[in-house]
């Protein structure tokens, strides 16, 4: 009797998923992990630099009036939330630096040195050992970039800061005529 409800059952599921039909996976997991495709997450420390000059990972800053008591610059690094479900243009994406004054958007730079109000990616990495990352601004499953974010007020020690970056939009097409 088992084995015939086994039986039945199993050529059930069989039949399904031979008539499925073709494209993407539906249902609620997959949307959900659909959705976290551009969601981007801290991976590591982040890290205050005071308002010296010189260099931060490698990347030249300009300074033109020093004051080591202020933050000037500050790096981390970040990663996709979930693995394997898309990727984010990081070279589109606008980056913010909100505090108690206000927010303040910063733009790109991919060239060195680096001016206050920009930021830039200062390397590029993988989470898997032995992998490359490509050398585009493309942040894909597994890949680390290591942002250097200068803004162009210095911050107070103590002061409350936020950094928000937000990945570019797609414009959708209606108009397919």
């Amino acid at each position: 009797m088992i084995l015939c409800v086994v039986a039945i059952l199993f050529a059930v599921l069989a039949a399904h998923a031979l008539n499925a039909p073709p494209g993407h996976p539906a249902g609620f997991v997959y949307s959900a992990l659909e959705e976290t495709g551009g969601c981007l997450m801290v991976s590591g420390e982040v890290y205050g630099y005071a308002l010296t000059g010189g260099t931060v990972d490698g990347v030249a800053l300009v300074c033109d009036r020093p004051d080591p008591s202020r933050m000037g610059a500050v790096t981390c690094s970040v990663r996709l939330f979930v693995g394997d479900m898309g990727s984010v243009d990081i070279g589109r994406a606008a980056l913010e630096v909100a505090t108690a004054e206000g927010t303040e958007r910063l733009a790109r730079t991919a060239g060195a040195p680096v001016s206050p109000g920009n930021w830039t990616i200062a390397r590029t990495g993988h989470t898997i050992p032995f992998l490359q990352a490509d050398d585009d601004t493309l942040l894909e499953p597994g890949e680390q970039f290591d942002l250097v974010i200068y803004p162009s007020r210095p911050l107070a020690p103590g002061e409350r800061f936020l950094i928000r970056i937000a990945p570019p939009q797609i414009t959708p097409v209606t108009d397919l005529g």
